[in-house]
């Protein structure tokens, strides 16, 4: 009786293939998980500059209706006094994670907006571009691939 009673006190904890086990459970959900994480962070990236390029595009919309043409605005211009901006809008929070630019101007059918990540940011892996048109459809890029 007491080599019973012995032996169950000796016998606490996990064996080594238990604990094996776990890790490698632990190593499947971190392979499976991990990849899904970094999707989803870089799809938020993409929304948010999505959000900014939204809103200077109806914007430069504005902006067209009063002076009949597109604005073409530098990184410079976005980055400084508002009251400088030739299409009146503040993006000045979303230029401490964004470069941004209107290029490609065609004065009243068409213009591009560029987002791209800084240099130093989470997002500086990230650049999303917006081709817009009064008589074609917009077409959204990420990294260079039409979306």
């Amino acid at each position: 009786m007491k080599l019973t009673k012995l032996r169950r006190k000796n016998e606490k904890g996990f064996t080594l293939v238990e604990l094996m086990i776990v890790v490698i459970i632990i190593g499947i959900l971190t392979a499976v998980g991990v990849p899904l994480y970094l999707g989803y962070v870089k799809d938020a990236k993409v929304s948010s500059a999505k959000a900014v390029i939204g809103t200077i595009v109806n914007a430069e919309k504005v902006a067209h209706q009063k002076t009949g043409s597109f604005e073409a605005v530098t990184a410079l211009v976005f980055e400084g006094d508002p009251a400088a901006n030739p299409i009146s809008i503040d993006v000045r929070d979303a230029t401490q994670y964004w470069t941004l630019v209107v290029d490609n101007v065609v004065a009243d059918t068409s213009f591009d907006v560029t987002a791209t990540g800084k240099a130093g940011t989470d997002y500086s892996d990230t650049t999303v571009k917006l081709g817009y048109s009064r008589i074609a459809d917009e077409q959204w890029w990420v990294d260079g691939v039409l979306q």
